[in-house]
């Protein structure tokens, strides 16, 4: 299939600052990811740390916020890990929270369900 990206307007919980970026859908990862510098600019708090295991299979401490994310029409607040990453990533979390899917014929996002509340 390829690699699937998407445009992102990621922001504050709280409201501002927002900005809208280029994010690798990364249906493998369980979090989203952002690289601190993104983090910082965003202004967002860390809310305590968890592991990760990254790629290479190595297990690390890194910081969890809570990010808005909006993607297509459907918008949250969803968790989001801190961490160096080349990329920003959309992770499994994040597309099940916001009711999105990668659709393997087209590798593009598309509605997995109807958008409400639903519990993760």
């Amino acid at each position: 299939m390829g690699y699937v990206d998407v445009r992102v307007t990621v922001g504050n919980p709280r409201g501002a600052p927002v900005q809208e970026i280029e994010f690798l859908v990364d249906t493998a990862a369980f979090h989203s990811a952002i690289p601190e510098d993104l983090a910082d600019d965003l202004q967002l708090e860390p809310a305590g740390e968890i592991s990760v295991t990254l790629a290479d299979r190595r297990e690390i401490k890194a910081p969890i916020s809570l990010a808005f994310i909006k993607v297509l029409d459907r918008e949250s607040i969803l968790p989001v890990v801190i961490i160096n990453v080349p990329k920003p990533l959309l992770g499994a979390t994040s597309l099940e929270g916001l009711g999105l899917r990668v659709d393997p014929s087209s590798g593009k996002l598309e509605h997995s369900r109807p958008f409400g509340a639903a519990l993760l």
